[in-house]
């Protein structure tokens, strides 16, 4: 990558792995947070067990309520001092260093307790009443604070809870042993971090070449695309929304390769159709110019039908180009399907007759449906005049007209030769002609059936064409009554 600060590929890699890293260090901090709170409970949970005989004592003493240590607090640590096993002989741990400074003064006894805890166990210990009330001892708590219930007896098993032995926790380890505990279980819940970080960056980087391998491919044909190669595939090999995208992007590129492709034939053929009546109208005039014909009525018809063939193709071109910008409008209004087959098949009926083909009309009286009256015209000429150039002599061209349900439906059949199977769903391509029998040096340009195809589909309906039972081709149309 040529700028690392830059590229997707670090915003990515940056984004997770400062998000593991974020999420790694809050869960240490939290973890520790809880694992020194919970420590120092559980130093305190087991301290306060030791004081049996002191809630024992305590429960024989509430005959009075308690209302001697209410309001005198040395009673109170006269009782418990009485009661409290002695530091590293009955309590079990070792005793703590001796406190500094010169020895206590007679007749006042030193504070028990003392030996490194941080709060003297006359500041620690709390009585309190059944309803949580205290009634004597310090009344300030520490952030870790325990009780245990003084009960009628010993076990609190039956017995009714009188009130609570409180106790606060100390200001600081109690001893080098519970300080190293900590400073172990610190070390290794950094090194879990550390290595939770390592791997969080590894699969950071995993990650961001994986979204960042199928993005490259992406940028590579898009730039391959823009030059104009529409030939370009992505390789395909993933299922999720990049490999999704991959796939539009390939059906993109073939759909542009064919577009491209028909639009490089549109022009050839649109070209070459275009060059054979200019042509034609090129030498009839530079024979008249050059006086090897004369402008008699032959000459002036030869170049009325290559002018006339050259308007036809030029109208077809434009309703085609219309139809492919979707800007082909038409004038809708209610009209008599029937009356417009009629009238286009007496047109063609005289033409017909001159190459020996009998037109037969099996048309309904009068089925109204909303449409453009010249369109439809114009779809129903280009029927007849493909049917008369593609139907050999003596031959036969049939129209017939039902109503089907909410459709109008037209089919016009004729006798053969008929196109090849594999011709037949090709009849409506632009600039398509069957090639033998049906093929004729006179032939038109290929556009006549696309023509139809487009103005039958602007008018919500359907066109087909399919072998008729006559042996030639049928065209079967379908348009709706009621377009509203």
């Amino acid at each position: 990558m040529k700028n690392i600060r830059r590229s997707l590929f670090a915003k990515i890699f940056t984004a997770i792995a400062a998000t593991a890293v974020l999420v790694v260090m809050v869960m240490a901090l939290i973890v520790a947070v809880w694992m020194r709170d919970g420590f120092a409970q559980y130093l305190l949970r087991g301290e306060l067990a030791r004081f049996d005989d002191l809630t024992s004592s305590l429960a024989y003493a509430h005959r009075g309520g308690w209302t001697e240590f209410a309001d005198n607090q040395r009673q109170w640590n006269d009782f418990v001092r009485t009661h409290t096993p002695r530091p590293g002989i009955d309590s079990g741990r070792p005793p703590g260093p001796p406190p500094a400074g010169p020895p206590p003064t007679a007749g006042k006894p030193p504070p028990f307790g003392a030996g490194g805890e941080g709060l003297r166990l006359d500041e620690r210990l709390v009585l309190l009443d059944r309803e949580g009330i205290q009634i004597a001892g310090n009344p300030e708590r520490t952030k870790v604070f325990d009780r245990r219930p003084i009960c009628t007896q010993g076990d609190c098993a039956d017995g009714e809870v009188l009130g609570y032995l409180g106790m606060n926790a100390p200001a600081a380890a109690e001893n080098a042993s519970d300080a190293f505990f900590l400073r172990g279980q610190y070390m290794s819940l950094l090194l879990s971090a550390l290595i939770a970080i390592l791997v969080s960056a590894v699969a950071a980087y995993i990650i961001a070449r994986q979204l960042l391998g199928p993005i490259r491919r992406l940028e590579t044909g898009a730039k391959a695309m823009a030059r104009g190669n529409y030939t370009a595939r992505i390789r395909q090999d993933r299922t999720d929304e990049l490999g999704q995208l991959i796939g539009h992007y390939n059906t993109l590129a073939a759909t542009l390769e064919q577009t491209a492709k028909a639009e490089r034939e549109w022009i050839s053929n649109t070209s070459h159709e275009l060059q054979t009546p200019l042509a034609v109208l090129r030498a009839q005039i530079e024979a008249l110019q050059d006086g090897i014909r004369q402008p008699n009525v032959k000459t002036l018809t030869e170049m009325h039908t290559a002018l006339m063939r050259l308007s036809r193709l030029v109208q077809d071109l434009k309703t085609l180009s219309y139809a492919r910008e979707a800007e082909l409008s038409a004038n809708f209004a209610r009209e008599d399907l029937s009356g417009i087959a009629r009238a286009s098949a007496e047109t063609a009926r005289s033409k017909l007759a001159t190459q020996g083909i009998d037109l037969k009309l099996d048309l309904t009286a009068q089925i109204l449906i909303d449409c453009d009256g010249g369109q439809i015209g114009q779809v129903i000429d280009n029927l007849f005049e493909n049917a008369g150039r593609y139907t050999d002599g003596p031959g036969q061209v049939r129209i017939r007209l039902r109503e089907v349900e909410d459709f109008a439906v037209l089919t016009v059949d004729d006798t053969p030769p008929a196109p090849p199977d594999a011709d037949v769903d090709r009849l409506f391509d632009r600039f398509f002609r069957v090639e033998g029998s049906r093929s004729r040096a006179s032939g038109g340009s290929g556009l006549g059936l696309s023509v139809c195809k487009v103005i039958v589909e602007a008018h919500g309906g359907t066109i087909s064409a399919a072998h008729s039972t006559l042996g030639g081709l049928q065209i079967k149309i379908s348009l709706p009554k009621d377009t509203a």
